[in-house]
């Protein structure tokens, strides 16, 4: 919204408006002050109010009319002569006259020549009167009529000052408006060329205008396809940054065989040469078998010979008990025969009780021979019976013995084969280890190739972000430009 132009009429008017309500109002004081010191009667008082608010009061009302009023210079002239003139010739001091002063300066706004010589002729006619008055009456302060003539002499002055001072500005004003008639008459000529400059400038602007779009069209396009550079190169760098993880977790693994491949092949070799030393404690345990089953065998043999021996001292203490038997046969004939003797006989009796006797305890012994022949005979079949079973068993663990050699060797041929195999996989693993860590080595090289791409991109295509929003705010203003030249 566009403000109204404030006019040097409306401007003249307010200042000399507020010039005059400030100039009544401070000599309304004074009168108060003197009515109030009992100098002036409240009745002066009064009507010095009324004579000097009322002037102004209309010139606020016209005012608010319309600002370009010219009653408000008439009001203040003419309603200020009133009340000064009022205020002079009923004041008690002639130096009253100097409120006058700050409305003579103000009235020279207007710069009206004969305005200003009427309120001056005005003034300095009331200030001769006033001292002629006060000279010959003595009243108005005055102390000698030097006083008076000073009074006369500045209002001389300032009434001369205020006409060369309007006169001064209305030739300004003149000055003014024949330069700005002259600059009119050049703004004319200048307008003429500068139409012209401006439908060429505006030829011109227009292929700029259209060669900034095309530029602007050719800036998005490349943005757009560095943008989807960019998106490639992020991608393809996150792929290759994934690949490069996963090659890295091969390798990892390839190192994790490698290194069970190694420990494998030293438990193998480890295994190998423990098979080979169980092969051949086998093959020692299967000959002491041989001699234990040897050694079983003839202690079984002659176990049997001892049975053979036990059972041919069984005939002997059969034979023993036999001869017992008839000894006790003959020792009892022996002591009949001894007592059919008589004392003759009792030598031959105590020899047959002797040998009844030795009979006797010769038959307790065999009882008991034959009783020790038993148990060693009964211990003698136990043992070849456990020989028999160990035999057995021997003869069993021969066999077991046998076949775990043959697993043993079997053992150690399928051990060497498989370290055979776990060598050649050493082998494959190394250069599967060598082949992954030139494919991580490429995968890290495209992947730095990869991001200084994207950043470059990037870069690129923040460059192109920033030259379009140029080239658009370009447009825009050679746009503006268009607009204004034409409406000019």
């Amino acid at each position: 919204m566009k403000t109204k132009k404030e006019t040097s009429l409306e401007r003249n008017n307010r200042t000399a408006m507020i010039a005059h309500f400030s100039d009544v109002t401070v000599m309304s004081v004074f009168w108060i002050l003197q009515a109030l010191s009992k100098v002036q009667p409240w009745a002066f008082v009064l009507i010095a109010l009324v004579l000097g608010y009322a002037p102004v009061i209309a010139e606020f009302y016209f005012f608010r009319q319309t600002h370009e009023t010219k009653a408000i210079k008439h009001l203040c002239a003419i309603g200020f002569a009133i009340y000064y003139t009022f205020t002079l010739f009923t004041a008690t001091n002639h130096q009253v006259f100097l409120f006058v002063i700050p409305m003579l300066l103000i009235i020279s706004v207007y710069g009206d020549v004969r305005y200003c010589i009427m309120i001056n002729t005005g003034t300095v006619l009331e200030t001769i009167l006033l001292v002629i008055i006060g000279n010959t009456t003595g009243r108005y302060g005055y102390e000698n009529v030097y006083s008076g003539i000073i009074q006369i002499v500045v209002m001389l002055i300032i009434a001369i000052n205020s006409y060369y001072t309007s006169r001064t500005l209305n030739r300004n004003m003149a000055a003014r408006l024949q330069r700005a008639n002259d600059s009119k008459e050049e703004s004319e000529k200048l307008v003429a060329e500068l139409s012209d400059l401006s439908d060429h400038v505006n030829e011109e602007i227009n292929q700029i205008y259209d060669s900034i779009d095309q530029l602007n069209d050719a800036a998005k396009k490349t943005q757009a396809a560095m943008q989807e550079v960019s998106s490639g190169a992020l991608e393809t760098a996150n792929a290759v940054q994934n690949q490069s993880i996963q090659t890295q977790s091969i390798q990892e693994k390839v190192d994790q065989v490698n290194a069970s491949s190694q420990a494998i092949s030293e438990n193998m070799q480890h295994t190998i040469e423990v098979v080979s030393e169980g092969n051949t404690s086998m093959e020692s345990l299967v000959q002491l078998v041989d001699i234990s089953v040897a050694n079983s065998e003839n202690a079984a043999g002659k176990l049997n010979t001892l049975n053979q021996y036990m059972e041919k001292m069984n005939s002997i203490v059969e034979l023993i008990g036999d001869i017992t038997s008839q000894t006790s046969l003959l020792a009892l004939n022996a002591s009949i025969e001894a007592a059919r003797a008589g004392d003759a006989g009792k030598g031959f009796s105590v020899v047959a009780s002797e040998i009844t006797g030795m009979a006797t305890r010769t038959k307790d012994a065999t009882v008991q021979i034959t009783e020790l022949i038993d148990n060693v005979s009964a211990a003698i079949r136990e043992v070849v019976t456990v020989i028999q079973q160990m035999i057995d068993g021997i003869k069993a663990e021969k066999e077991s013995t046998q076949n775990t050699a043959e697993s043993f060797s079997v053992i150690q041929r399928n051990s060497v084969t498989i370290q055979n195999s776990i060598e050649e996989l050493t082998s494959n693993t190394a250069d599967l280890r060598n082949s992954n860590q030139a494919i991580s080595d490429s995968v890290q090289t495209i992947s730095a190739v990869s991001e200084e791409l994207t950043a470059h991109a990037s870069e690129t295509m923040d460059a192109e972000t920033v030259n379009t929003q140029i080239l658009e705010n370009i447009a825009a203003k050679m746009k503006s430009l268009v607009q204004y030249i034409q409406k000019q």
